[in-house]
């Protein structure tokens, strides 16, 4: 579930930025992520690099951690969904 969030979210940031700045593609969703502000406002960029953040962390959990919450699921999965709808403006 937290792979297919952050999927959600990176092609949110890449349609947001290819609309924005052709040629892109190349590089890197942490580079993507900084150049975010500049096209997205500095709030909803800070938003994208956080929870982006913690899906990555949540996606690559070692067998003798314990993974995300069920809950803590849910409020990404809210967020994502607000991150994508406002970078679809």
């Amino acid at each position: 579930m937290e792979n297919n969030l952050r999927v959600a979210l990176e092609i949110g940031v890449d349609r947001a930025l290819d609309a924005a700045v052709p040629g892109l593609v190349g590089a890197t969703m942490r580079a993507k992520l900084l150049c975010l502000h500049h096209y997205a406002g500095e709030r909803t960029a800070r938003r994208a690099r956080a929870v982006w953040s913690h899906l990555c962390l949540g996606c690559h959990y070692h067998q003798y951690e314990i993974g995300p919450a069920y809950d803590q699921v849910c409020v990404w999965r809210v967020e994502v969904g607000e991150l994508v709808g406002e970078l679809a403006l």
